[in-house]
């Protein structure tokens, strides 16, 4: 069964028809900046791009652009630069780099990207120099927008509605791993990260990992995805009873508080104690305010310290710590890395380790505010597939943001949940707000951003700017993609899809061994049932 790369369209999450239709009959020729730009060059035609006979253009003007970028992050330590650590290979020096020899960067602006307006789409991987035992979680790209103030030549788009010419210029600087598939003009007031409305992950799962085998018939094969599928598509549509008080149409499908997926600490918002409005519940001003922060957190799922040596810890776990009188912690560690070398799931510590509880009490210390709730479009597991003999599926999870981890330990959990190594309604109390459960951290070897929408937040109405139509629906871009996934990133990826050996070996023997203590879910379960029966007598009680 042959792979493709791109099985998981952004529609009908997204509507675009702003496709160009301006094609290059003849291979040979050129805008009209690169002839001129070429007439005062000596350089040879390259062989990868045989239309360049330059290898930088002459600046004419500083103008605002929009670049879509993919990326392999095997090799890097992020995609964010780190000034301090400037040793530190990154996908964002690589990219600087690069627009500079081709002459997008003057030198004088050269190594400081706040002179020139440098944005992304996505706020990834702060600090990430002590992330997973000293590697940082590898996350892939095929959509990573960046805007910048760039020095363009003269008529840079005649003959090039989608900036295909410009970025093969900056192409012929980057590696292999990074590729620029289009430069577009942008207006001044674009915000790649605030106006980015919709991301799209995938994950690349080996199909034994959820019971395919080789010699598995037909029918069994569509079982396990059916299978697996249901138990995805709980994050898209469990019922949250907890919310319904604060509106009369309740939350959305899909939109959940995800707060027992990533570290809450990073998404809460510190408020004065006279303004909680008690009980742990999001007052509807609190929760107006989250929605717009919610939008601005990280659009990648791991690519951000996760903490000192690695190590993740949920905040419950982190104030019962400051207690000394308190014998009881939760510590989670990641799992799955490549070089992770088998450390713990739920590493335990002189301390005894709780893994589930529930918050019978507010407690300021722990709230869970609007921007640790996250709206899910989808989450689904595609057809098996097949990359050089190996098997595999393709997980597909939509949404507005992630938080850090989200997705790999809805992964996770969805996994554990499969294998009967967690009980199902495990979903259903890690989703509750009073819940908290340590769940397993899936590997990020193989987590992939697809794709993303952009809407412009300041006007009324789903505006979408025609460059950023441009740069997720064009055909010859999304064919450049297409490409580079499948000549680039896929033979990558794959070195990670053998269930056999890293990361999948360990995290998977880890993960048979550390399990709930099963009194424990019933202490969730129970406290879970008593809370549902008081809201719906409290609610029929207003409803009288």
């Amino acid at each position: 069964m042959a792979a493709s790369s791109l099985r998981f369209p952004l529609s009908p999450w997204i509507i675009s028809n702003h496709t160009s239709n301006f094609h290059l009959s003849n291979p040979r020729i050129i805008p009209f900046w690169l002839i001129r730009c070429s007439s005062s060059s000596s350089s040879t035609v390259t062989e990868s791009n045989p239309e360049l006979s330059v290898q930088k253009w002459e600046p004419f003007r500083k103008k605002k652009v929009v670049m879509r970028v993919g990326y392999v992050g095997s090799n890097y330590r992020g995609l964010q630069m780190q000034r301090e650590e400037s040793s530190i290979s990154t996908i964002e020096g690589e990219l600087e780099n690069a627009v500079f020899k081709a002459g997008g960067i003057l030198e004088s602006n050269f190594g400081n990207l706040h002179k020139i307006g440098w944005d992304r789409s996505s706020r990834t991987d702060k600090g990430v120099r002590q992330v997973d035992h000293g590697k940082i979680f590898q996350v892939h790209s095929l959509a990573t927008m960046i805007s910048l103030k760039m020095e363009i030549p003269v008529n840079a788009w005649n003959g090039d509605p989608n900036g295909i010419a410009l970025a093969n210029y900056v192409n012929f600087h980057l590696p292999k791993d990074i590729k620029v598939f289009s430069i577009l003009p942008s207006q001044r007031s674009f915000d790649a990260r605030r106006e980015c409305d919709l991301r799209k992950y995938s994950y690349l799962l080996p199909a034994e990992i959820i019971g395919i085998k080789s010699d598995s018939s037909a029918s069994e094969i569509d079982h396990h995805i059916a299978e697996f599928n249901d138990i995805l598509n709980t994050f898209e549509d469990i019922i949250d009873y907890e919310n319904l008080m604060t509106s009369n149409k309740g939350l959305q499908k899909g939109e959940h508080p995800f707060h027992n997926y990533t570290i809450r600490s990073k998404y809460r918002k510190q408020f004065p104690a006279k303004e909680s409005p008690g009980n742990g519940q999001v007052s509807r001003k609190e929760k107006s305010s989250g929605e717009a922060s919610a939008s601005e957190s990280e659009g990648s799922d791991g690519e951000e310290n996760s903490g000192i040596n690695g190590m993740i810890s949920s905040d419950y776990d982190e104030r019962k710590n400051q207690k000394s009188s308190e014998s009881t912690s939760f510590v989670e560690h990641p799992v799955g890395s490549s070089n992770n070398h088998g450390k713990g799931l739920m590493e335990q510590r002189p301390k005894l380790l709780v893994r589930a509880g529930w918050l019978h009490e507010p407690d300021e210390s722990d709230r869970i505010s609007a921007s640790h709730f996250r709206k899910i479009m989808n989450c689904s597991c595609g057809k098996l597939e097949k990359y050089l003999g190996l098997d595999y599926v393709e997980l597909s999870i939509c949404g507005e943001s992630f938080m850090l981890h989200q997705i790999r330990k809805m992964v996770g959990t969805a996994i554990a949940v499969k294998r009967e190594l967690l009980p199902r309604d495990i979903l259903t109390l890690s989703l509750a707000k009073f819940s908290r459960i340590v769940l397993p951290l899936a590997p990020s070897e193989v987590l992939i951003l697809r794709g993303n929408s952009f809407s412009v937040r300041t006007k009324p109405g789903n505006v979408k700017r025609p460059e950023m139509l441009t740069l997720v629906g064009s055909k010859e871009i999304l064919k450049s993609v297409d490409e580079f996934y499948t000549s680039v990133m896929l033979p990558q990826v794959s070195k990670f899809l053998d269930p056999s050996k890293s990361p999948w070996h360990d995290w998977l023997e880890n993960l048979t061994q550390s399990s709930i203590p099963e009194a424990e879910l019933d202490d969730v379960r129970t406290a879970w049932k008593l809370w549902k029966e008081n809201f719906l007598s409290r609610t029929k009680v207003m409803s009288m």
